[in-house]
């Protein structure tokens, strides 16, 4: 008996046509309204207790163009969808300029009946690279993805470089019921110091557990918010096929984009595995008194909320808990926190296609720190570390808040 074909997954505009006002009375009650609340200048959201900031959109706080909205990329979308207008290069920069910084998904009152504005922006660039590619300057994350199963092309001799000299046992040498997923980024300058201060971390809490090393894979976070929705599903599927038969029922992970990601892999495969973020884990670990707080660390800081840890995966208090915990730390937050944190500008490889609009969103976000009279800034986002790094003039010293909390071990 041959065995039955896959359905074929829909991608593009196909994948979101219920937002888009395809067809039916049912799907025509799904949708973008046009109230403008999704970048700060239209009306207070009637779904909303609290309207937030005004400013809400980063392409749109830099360019001023309405064309540069949520609402616009919508209104784009539609027509697009419709056949009525062609994907231009005036269109691929209004698309390609969205940092995901995901506060219009946050904000928007009809999001849940149906998808919401980010969504349309992805569907569009899925779109666009199944019938051109990538766009020029995202070539080398896809061709990363595809040929060395991340996006920087580092290969796998490189991978895992990380915790050379930390004495991890490998998924496979060793076996664990917990994966410490280091993230892509371990290997570079802008998440190293995260994936080893959790690793060092998790080993002082008594935690037995493995990483992947040379063979880890990206999450998919790039190929999904990029567009490349085939590459999303093969590396989805590596990764879980890695889990499977390992035993594996928790995974920690290193960095917020991952923590997205694979929150968002189907239920069914991934079954009763929990994933959570290494800064969830270090409350916990402190909560059941697994580690504790024995120096003092007299600092000001402040906290920046990453996107995808925040708005992405809803972990906001986690990590004002530890430093409260902390002795000597005195917290100060920023106007703009939690839900309503501005973006560093790091996200869907705007640094990559518009450096210019991503390196005013990590100044304005690191002047904004700066006001508060904290002397450090803290975070726990590869991404967000990578923006404030590149920064031409800094406002404020910056560290990643994993490494920051080993002080005080």
């Amino acid at each position: 008996m041959e065995k039955e074909a896959k359905t074929p997954r829909p991608i593009g505009l196909e994948r979101v046509k219920k937002w888009l006002y395809a067809k039916g009375p049912g799907e025509r009650s799904a949708g973008c309204v046009l109230c403008g609340s999704c970048y700060g200048h239209g009306p207070v959201n009637p779904m909303e207790d609290e309207p937030g900031f005004k400013s809400k959109c980063p392409p749109y706080e830099f360019y001023r163009f309405q064309r540069f909205t949520p609402k616009s990329r919508w209104l784009m979308a539609q027509r697009v969808f419709h056949g009525l207008d062609p994907v231009t290069p005036e269109l691929k920069e209004v698309l390609y300029t969205c940092t995901t910084c995901l506060m219009c998904q946050e904000i928007c009152g009809v999001r849940n009946d149906g998808y919401g504005p980010w969504d349309i922006t992805v569907a569009m660039r899925e779109e666009i690279a199944a019938k051109e590619g990538p766009i020029e300057a995202h070539r080398p994350i896809f061709d990363g993805l595809k040929q060395h199963n991340n996006p920087w092309a580092l290969p796998k001799d490189k991978r895992g470089a990380w915790a050379e000299g930390l004495g991890l046992k490998k998924l496979g040498a060793g076996k664990s019921p917990t994966l410490l997923f280091a993230g892509c980024s371990a290997d570079l300058p802008s998440g190293r110091a995260g994936a080893i201060a959790l690793a060092r971390l998790m080993k002082q809490a008594g935690e037995e557990f493995v990483i992947l090393g040379d063979e880890e894979s990206c999450c998919g976070l790039y190929a999904n918010d990029l567009g490349f929705r085939a590459e999303y599903h093969r590396l989805q599927e590596g990764n879980l096929r890695a889990l499977k038969g390992a035993s594996i029922g928790k995974i920690v992970v290193a960095c917020g984009s991952c923590l997205r990601i694979w929150r968002d892999y189907p239920k069914e495969a991934m079954g009763a595995v929990e994933v959570i973020h290494g800064i969830e884990y270090v409350e916990r670990a402190v909560r059941e008194g697994r580690l504790k707080f024995a120096k003092g660390v007299a600092k000001k800081v402040t906290y920046h909320d990453p996107c995808h840890l925040g708005r992405g995966s809803g972990v906001y208090e986690a990590p004002r808990n530890i430093l409260r915990a902390i002795p000597g730390v005195e917290l100060l937050e920023m106007e703009r926190n939690r839900r309503w944190s501005w973006c560093c500008g790091g996200g869907g490889g705007v640094p990559e296609a518009f450096p210019e609009l991503s390196q005013w969103n990590a100044e304005d976000r690191l002047s904004e720190a700066a006001r508060t009279g904290a002397e450090l800034l803290l975070t726990t986002s590869a991404l967000c570390h990578r923006s404030f790094s590149q920064c031409r003039k800094p406002a404020l010293p910056t560290q990643e808040l994993l490494e920051f909390i080993c002080q005080a071990i």
